[in-house]
């Protein structure tokens, strides 16, 4: 076995103020950098940018490079929907290392990039909870990452992520690539899917039955708003609009990733049982599903909020 580091630059939010480098998993650190040089202050370039250091064992025949840019995706993706948004990476060179303690230690990519030197790091600040929190659920899942990412809930993620890109100026594709997003949550047939998703989601993530009733409402207003952009003639997506259906189909997700352990087919029978057996209080459902133990609580706040309340 051959043990390697590849280099990526990361553009994008993603280390705040308050972390220069943050050491994610053994195979994976995060160092905050900012570009030299006069022509970067005078672009209208973004500010941020950070450098991953991962580290990969193989076989001298295997693709050392793709192997380290699924691991690292995987953790965008999981930052992604815990912060609302959105990165870009560029992959830079690999070398050999002799040990994973040695990891990030030294870089040879991207010569233009400093680090920078961050004094007296609160780790427990607001600006820091985004990656820390992304970091908590990334190790959690790590061990499923192959098992997730083969499934339909990699699909889900990755459309969830396409969504978030596409927020910051094309408001009807992030809408499209949401609904795909719940589609592969929880569609298993192309019969009634309004309705069965509307429903299923509605019982995954509701707390009560109020809210139960006003997602499923909501859920067949924004399939009717899909179609209407996929087919045309439809109304004109709105940012409020956005808002709720990117909280509706993040705590889906996050609720789909704490019931890994079931199947699609599972997690649909499931939820159709919980249904037709009217299961009222969101303690029912949770200890129906098997959701007691193994739950990331779906939370109502993100930090796409506040990236959809300003105007285009």
């Amino acid at each position: 076995m051959m043990l390697h580091q590849i280099e990526f630059l990361i553009e994008g939010y993603l280390l705040p103020p308050t972390i220069g480098r943050l050491q994610v998993s053994e195979k994976l650190i995060l160092e905050r950098v900012w570009r030299r040089g006069s022509e970067y202050l005078l672009s209208h370039e973004p500010a941020d940018y950070a450098i991953a250091y991962v580290g990969v064992a193989t076989p001298k025949e295997a693709h050392f490079f793709l192997i380290a840019r699924d691991y690292l995706d995987f953790f965008l993706l999981i930052y992604s929907l815990a912060s609302g948004q959105p990165v870009n990476t560029t992959m830079g060179i690999g070398t050999t290392l002799n040990d994973l303690s040695s990891l990030g230690a030294e870089r040879i990519s991207f010569p233009n990039f400093e680090k920078i030197h961050v004094l007296g790091e609160h780790a427990e600040k607001f600006l820091s909870k985004p990656i820390l929190d992304a970091k908590q659920r990334f190790l959690q899942l790590l061990p499923d990452r192959q098992r997730i990412m083969e499934s339909s809930l990699g699909l889900a993620l990755r459309y969830y992520y396409y969504a978030v890109l596409a927020s910051r100026r094309r408001l009807e594709e992030a809408v499209i690539h949401l609904m795909i997003a719940a589609e592969a949550l929880l569609c298993t047939d192309t019969k009634k899917i309004s309705m069965k998703l509307s429903r299923r989601l509605s019982t995954l993530i509701a707390e009560n039955e109020t809210e139960k009733a006003e997602i499923f409402k909501k859920m067949r207003d924004f399939y009717r708003l899909r179609s209407g952009i996929v087919h045309g003639g439809g109304k004109r997506s709105s940012r409020s609009d956005l808002k709720i259906l990117f909280n509706y189909v993040r705590r889906g997700i996050e609720c789909g990733l704490s019931l890994r352990h079931l199947s699609k087919e599972e997690l649909v029978a499931k939820l159709d049982k919980a249904h037709e057996a009217g299961l009222k209080s969101k303690t029912e459902i949770c200890l129906d599903l098997g959701l007691r133990k193994r739950a990331i609580r779906p939370r109502r706040d993100h930090g796409i909020t506040s990236n959809l309340s300003r105007k285009r």
